[in-house]
């Protein structure tokens, strides 16, 4: 009787702990429907702004471009199991590349940075790189079970 109570029960934690994964598809015309908020034309102030109000040292800032605004996604999962549909997180991403100050007072050195704007509001999202010149980023991380096709 112990042992058919143990098998039932390491069978039922066996059996409870499998989750079927998916692969899911997202088109870039899915993509190219999202809302992406209004288009940042005041971007430059708005990333100068933003830069005034995070940097260490705002009035070291040296600003060698600010590229226009290219639409970006960012598409995630919670996980790769059935029930958890792409969440998608949607811009402008506008890459800046500047020098500023440390707390030191040495400069850190020429970067690039990609920040997102969405209706005014700034994120600044160092991890992801920019674009190469498409008409909308798409990224997308850690996901072996996400697919994005023409």
């Amino acid at each position: 009787m112990k042992k058919l109570l143990l098998s039932t029960l390491l069978g039922s934690a066996l059996l409870s702990g499998c989750t079927f994964y998916t692969y899911e598809t997202v088109t870039m015309a899915q993509i190219r429907s999202l809302d992406y908020g209004r288009y940042p034309s005041n971007y430059q102030q708005i990333i100068r702004q933003h830069l005034a109000q995070t940097l260490y040292d705002p009035e070291s800032v040296r600003i060698d471009s600010i590229a226009r605004p290219v639409k970006y996604v960012y598409i995630d999962r919670a996980s790769p199991r059935a029930a958890d549909k792409p969440r998608f997180s949607t811009g402008y991403i506008v890459c800046t590349r500047y020098n500023a100050k440390n707390r030191y007072g040495g400069y850190t050195g020429w970067q690039t940075y990609p920040f997102v704007i969405r209706n005014g509001q700034v994120s600044s999202w160092p991890g992801f790189g920019c674009g190469n010149g498409e008409d909308i980023v798409v990224q997308s991380v850690g996901d072996p079970f996400l697919k994005v096709v023409p």
